[in-house]
């Protein structure tokens, strides 16, 4: 009602005029290709050329509605800021002195704009710089311009942008934190000064999918294009380094890491009036992407090649940080991208396996504000997540990334009789290509449950997996499963499994799992701690269990499970024949033996006060906590882990009062650990040989 009201105010004020002075206008825009990440992105201009009375001066009033909303910035009076009115009658082209003003979310009216026909009758109106959500529309898919006003024009609709993906993103690889560490230079801390000292590094590449999709600060900008780099994952006294700058594609030597293609260097750049694509870190700026200082402008054209060699520190908090970039130069005739690495310092054993961290790249400043405001960043953008940029690149199959090889291309078991068997057959992991694959294996069943077995569940690069069937307890048929290896953009493959089994199992007990009574991992026993059995058959009038002919303690009992304490006076021989009898029938098999296998009982974790360590009901930092466990019951060296901090000195560290088998650790909070969830683990060491329980959540505010 409002865009109507203005209008019919216009039509009005000028109908007369208009009757005894017809203009009429042949209508045009251009058609630009707009990020569809965009929020903010500037569409086709709209031209009119107009034909009226030699000389003659008119005031005219257009409308502009769009089928996206409009996102200029609001100014007062609901003026859309950065709107531009350029009138042209031949003898000059000058920008008109009035901006746009909001009606509707996604129409906007130019008001009183002055036509100063020429001598022969014809003057020109150009509007620009409109900003629209791309986002709004489907990607491919057409923004479209409806035109409304006191002008009788040739066409109304017009295309004025495609939404397009714009910004295609490449990986070497991921940073693994591993156990040996990764070495920093001594001084001073440069680019090629960690290449030539080895640290590792991954390399991250950015990439147009449109000629202009990045592009310097202009005047209707708050900065020019940026990138919101986020990492997270990483441990206590893990260090990042970025470059403060980054030379692109097209610059005098492009920076490169190396492992992502072309030569190891901190880069060249040198200023033309044609341009080349540089970023440079943003200081200062939010998490976001808003906000801050570029750490370097780069010259006037002539003014030199310079070369880059500094980085800069990233921050880490609970092993998350980010890093901003933002572009300060490009070419526009030319499709670019920039490369860099990410730098990482560890001293040795901070971990104790290899640990996966995750990077994600996404322009900034990150928005979800899809309408026009008076403060949000413009450029802003929505968080998508990139496509792969080596289809663009023409490089997916580029050695110098990771590649999944595995040369068996499926597992069958020979055909069994029933009974309790364990078999085992496996599967070599191969990188085939370059960089750090880290790959994880799964099972997905297609009949059956639970008759696999695989070992290891991931790992880093080369590999091999054990897959163990187990037939105890399937009756006669075929069985199908999936082994699936997944390494992310390295590659997936599926690898079929299948199973025959000939005849159905004799009656009796039938032991399937030996597990840790705490944590329920397959695991060794350990004397005098408390163990889990998992199998068939295992419940009767008389249920007993023994170890090298010492008699068990049962806890408790049913068809498919036994809990029990391991005779304290069994040692630590390995293996040890265990024997199941249930009424008169027994099951025999040897099972290993440790004289560490710690597990933490579930819900076991408690805050100073005796509460339940939780995310509602955190520990103080500085207090203490305490657990209870198993597998910790003979002699050596008890330690806790909590994140990557090994704590040697406990509190308490010994035999639960009340209850056998079972052990309790009281240990204090460290400095440091602090307003974070983490992991808190318990090892023993025998023999300098250490054994770590699966971590629990422990949260400290």
């Amino acid at each position: 009602m409002k865009r109507a009201a203005l209008l019919l105010g216009c039509i009005g004020f000028f109908g007369g005029l208009l009757a005894a002075q017809p203009t009429t206008c042949t209508t045009s825009a251009q058609t630009n290709l707009v990020r569809h990440e965009g929020l903010t992105e500037r569409i086709g201009d709209l031209i009119f050329v107009c034909t009226g009375i030699p000389g003659q001066t008119i005031p005219v009033s257009i409308g502009v509605q769009l089928n996206t909303q409009i996102t200029n910035r609001v100014g007062p009076g609901n003026v859309a800021v950065g709107t531009v009115v350029t009138v042209d009658n031949g003898s000059s082209a000058h920008v008109y002195p009035l901006q746009s003003v909001y009606s509707e979310p996604n129409y906007l009216l130019f008001e009183d704009v002055g036509l100063i026909f020429s001598n022969t009758g014809t003057v020109t109106i150009r509007l620009s710089n409109i900003l629209a959500n791309a986002s709004g529309i489907p990607l491919g898919q057409q923004i479209t311009a409806q035109l409304s006003g006191t002008l009788s024009i040739s066409q109304s609709q017009f295309v004025v942008g495609v939404s397009e993906t714009s910004l295609y993103v490449g990986y070497s690889g991921k940073i693994i934190c591993a156990q040996n560490g990764s070495p920093l230079p001594s001084a001073p801390l440069g680019f090629m000064e960690m290449l030539n000292a080895g640290t590792v590094f991954t390399s991250t590449r950015l990439t147009e999918g449109l000629g202009s999709s990045f592009s310097p600060k202009t005047a209707y900008t708050d900065n020019g294009t940026r990138f919101l780099i986020q990492y997270a994952g990483f441990p206590q006294g893990a260090r990042l380094f970025v470059p403060n700058v980054v030379a692109g594609s097209d610059a005098s030597t492009p920076t490169a890491g190396g492992d992502l293609g072309g030569n190891p260097s901190g880069g060249q750049y040198t200023p033309t009036a044609n341009g080349s694509l540089l970023l440079a870190l943003v200081q200062g700026a939010d998490g976001n992407g808003a906000g801050g200082t570029p750490v370097y402008t780069p010259g006037a054209p002539g003014s030199g090649t310079v070369a880059f060699d500094a980085v800069t520190e990233l921050t880490l908090i609970n092993g998350v940080a980010y890093a901003v970039y933002e572009v300060m130069d490009w070419n526009p005739t030319l499709l670019e991208f920039a490369q860099f690495p990410t730098f990482l310092g560890l001293a040795p054993n901070t971990v104790g396996a290899a640990v996966q961290t995750s990077e994600s790249v996404t322009y900034a400043a990150v928005s979800t504000v899809t309408s026009a405001t008076a403060t949000d960043p413009v450029p802003r953008f929505l968080a998508l997540t990139p496509p792969a940029d080596c289809g663009l690149l023409g490089d997916c199959g580029a050695t110098y990334f990771p590649q999944l090889s595995i040369q068996v291309t499926s597992l069958q078991f020979p055909p069994y009789l029933g009974g309790s068997l364990n078999q085992a057959e496996y599967l070599p992991v191969i990188n085939s290509g370059s960089g750090l694959m880290y790959w994880t294996a799964s099972v997905s069943y297609l009949n059956g449950a639970g008759w696999l077995t695989i070992n290891p569940k991931s790992g880093l690069n080369n590999g091999t997996i054990a897959v163990i069937v187990t037939t105890t307890g399937l009756p006669v048929g075929t069985y199908q499963a999936n082994l699936v290896v997944d390494a992310g953009a390295a590659g997936r493959q599926v690898i079929p499994v299948t199973l025959t089994i000939t005849t159905v199992q004799a009656p009796g007990p039938k032991v399937t799992a030996v597990e840790n009574a705490a944590s329920f991992a397959a695991s060794p026993v350990v004397s005098g701690s408390l163990t889990t059995l998992m199998g068939t058959g295992l419940s009767g009038q008389s249920v007993a269990v023994s170890f090298n002919g010492l008699a068990a303690n049962i806890l408790y009992s049913s068809a498919t499970q036994i809990n029990l304490m391991v005779p304290p006076g069994l040692g630590a021989p390995n293996p040890a024949q265990m024997v199941v009898t249930v009424d008169g029938q027994s099951f025999t098999e040897n099972v290993p033996v440790a004289p560490f296998e710690p597990g933490i009982f579930s819900g076991a974790l408690l805050n100073q006060d005796g509460s339940v360590n939780s995310p509602t009901n955190p520990a103080a930092a500085g207090t203490i906590v305490y657990f209870w466990a198993t597998g910790l019951s003979s002699p050596g060296t008890i330690t806790v882990r909590i994140g990557a901090v090994e704590i040697g000195n406990l509190y308490y560290a010994g035999p639960a009062p009340g209850y056998p088998g079972v052990q309790q650790v009281n240990v204090a909070l460290p400095p440091g650990v602090t307003g974070v969830t983490t992991q808190i683990s318990v090892c023993g060491t025998s023999a300098g040989n250490e054994t770590c329980s699966p971590g629990v959540a422990l949260v400290v505010n």
